[in-house]
């Protein structure tokens, strides 16, 4: 074979395997710049969806803004847009406030209407004193430091106030109970401390603590709504007194006692909810704010 042969046989295998070389770059940088392409698109919706919650905390941060007004609400979850929920952290149970109060009746009635064990609400309810109060004295059916460090969980308990709702979950015995509850969050705050608002507490509490039944619920939440029919507006009843609610209810012996005990007129702590969306991408603002204009936030957390 001559010189020219051996080059065209060597030639060929060459530019086949430069081909299949090329194509293959093309094919890899095809796949990495979609895989940019897709990365740098899914971080675009990821921050619309933020700016479109902090839209609507913005609004709700406002005063003058009120429960039903359609500024709340804005877009869809298809393209991009927000919603705002407002409720009051009045309405939900402080469980600092009621251990430090001594008062134990409050949980084993709400974890009662959980369908909770007798037992079971005691032991977390015990578990939950030790973790709040100062000292290392167990309770009864509680969990102390030696507890946590045979769950191989040194350094527990806090043995200070709850920081955060979900601090709860981390309490001995008391986890069970809150895991077997769906929503148990939506019952519970650490930002506003005192008895339960009458004036915004929901149809759960109002169950669980002063047994009133789904009628009396009803009625006191339509009353006191006014004639929009929605919590939280300018036209809402003003309660006066828990004995003047407790007449409305024609409420007497035990739950007029329950009332008094779990419940007040005062408090007042708008919550906001704020979910922003973008191209199937969510975002989810939560803020804690007093009503006062000059007062200052007391939490902001996103999800």
């Amino acid at each position: 074979m001559n010189c020219r042969s051996k080059i065209r046989a060597i030639a060929l295998p060459l530019v086949l395997w430069c081909i299949a070389f090329l194509a293959g770059l093309v094919i890899l940088t095809g796949g990495l710049v979609s895989g940019w392409i897709e990365s740098e698109s899914l971080a675009e919706r990821k921050f619309v969806a933020r700016q479109m919650a902090l839209s609507g905390i913005a609004l709700g941060l406002n005063p003058a803004v009120e429960n039903g007004s359609p500024l709340l609400r804005h877009g869809n979850k298809n393209t991009e847009g927000y919603e705002v929920k407002l409720t009051n952290e009045a309405a939900r149970l402080n469980p600092n406030f009621w251990i430090q109060s001594g008062n134990r009746a409050v949980f084993n009635r709400l974890f009662a209407s959980w369908g909770a064990s007798l037992d079971a609400a005691e032991a977390g309810i015990d578990s939950l004193q030790d973790w709040i109060d100062a000292d290392d004295f167990g309770s009864l059916n509680g969990a102390e430091r030696g507890d946590y460090e045979q769950a191989g969980r040194p350094g527990y308990p806090a043995n200070r106030p709850l920081k955060h709702i979900r601090e709860m979950e981390s309490v001995m015995n008391l986890a069970p109970l809150l895991a077997a509850k769906q929503g148990w969050q939506d019952d519970f705050t650490i930002w506003y401390s005192g008895k339960i608002s009458i004036q915004h507490a929901q149809e759960p509490l109002l169950k669980a603590l002063a047994e009133l039944t789904p009628s009396q619920c009803q009625s006191l939440i339509q009353m006191r709504a006014g004639l929009d029919g929605i919590d939280d507006t300018a036209d809402d009843q003003k309660l006066e007194s828990i004995e003047a609610v407790a007449d409305f209810l024609g409420a007497g012996g035990k739950q007029r006692a329950d009332l008094l005990e779990f419940f007040d007129t005062s408090g007042d702590m708008r919550r906001i909810e704020s979910t922003g969306w973008c191209g199937g991408i969510s975002h989810k603002i939560v803020v804690i704010a007093p009503t006062g204009a000059n007062e200052q936030m007391m939490s902001w957390e996103e999800r």
